[in-house]
């Protein structure tokens, strides 16, 4: 069967725009983890490459970890589907970063570095999302038509990719912040689960109505999670 669509069809413009905006963005992404690193290192805490390398893969093994839950769920509705991976997201994340500061180490410069470590990496993964994506533009093919078209129905499609930079601050503050708490109060975890899913939760469906008041709550839940764990390890 031939999956090729002609190139007279739709011209996916929203979705072409929204793509060499975020291509344009793309150095901003990776000021990110380097900003957070220099603050970091003036307020006394250099980088530890090794606890940086493991808080990397501590994401990624969370990230792993989903695969069996994303293929049980596949044939259940959407929204329900959806809802569970997000739910599933604290559990996943914050069980993973527990065990890994568990066997490596608490100590404060080790922490920061994990979480920075964390926050980078997920950094990464959006840059290679909007590449991918990018990659779409001139694809004619059934499947690139398809992912077009479920991109251009999506709400923030004429978003400013200014709001996904300051997404990965505020969330790059969370996941900091959570490695600091989670490391001089491993207790916390039990609290940390609820409010990183209910977190992502909420973000998700607020910015299907607002991309600002998603980056508020984003950003006032990121903060105050980074000024906590800043204060645990200044004790």
């Amino acid at each position: 069967m031939n999956t090729t669509v002609e190139h007279q069809g739709p011209s996916y413009e929203a979705f072409n725009q929204a793509t060499r905006r975020s291509l344009l963005v793309l150095p901003l992404f990776i000021l990110v983890p380097f900003l957070f690193g220099v603050g970091f290192w003036a307020a006394g805490y250099v980088l530890e490459w090794r606890a940086f390398g493991l808080g990397a893969l501590g994401w990624f093994i969370a990230l792993v970890l989903r695969a069996p839950l994303s293929a049980i769920v596949m044939k259940m509705p959407q929204e329900k589907a959806k809802n569970i991976i997000v739910a599933s997201s604290g559990i996943l994340e914050e069980s993973a970063r527990l065990v890994l500061l568990a066997v490596t180490s608490v100590v404060s410069s080790w922490a920061v570095s994990v979480g920075q470590g964390w926050a980078a990496v997920e950094v990464l993964f959006t840059i290679v999302n909007i590449v991918v994506i990018a990659s779409l533009v001139k694809r004619t093919d059934e499947k690139a038509v398809q992912a077009k078209q479920f991109l251009e129905s999506q709400s923030t499609i004429h978003a400013s990719p200014l709001w996904g930079v300051l997404e990965r601050i505020w969330a790059s503050a969370f996941h900091i912040g959570c490695t600091l708490i989670v490391a001089f109060h491993p207790w916390s975890v039990v609290l940390l689960i609820p409010l990183h899913s209910s977190l992502n939760w909420f973000a998700v469906r607020l910015a299907a109505r607002s991309v600002w008041k998603s980056s508020l709550f984003v950003a006032v839940i990121g903060v105050i999670t980074l000024l906590v764990g800043i204060l645990f390890i200044s004790l």
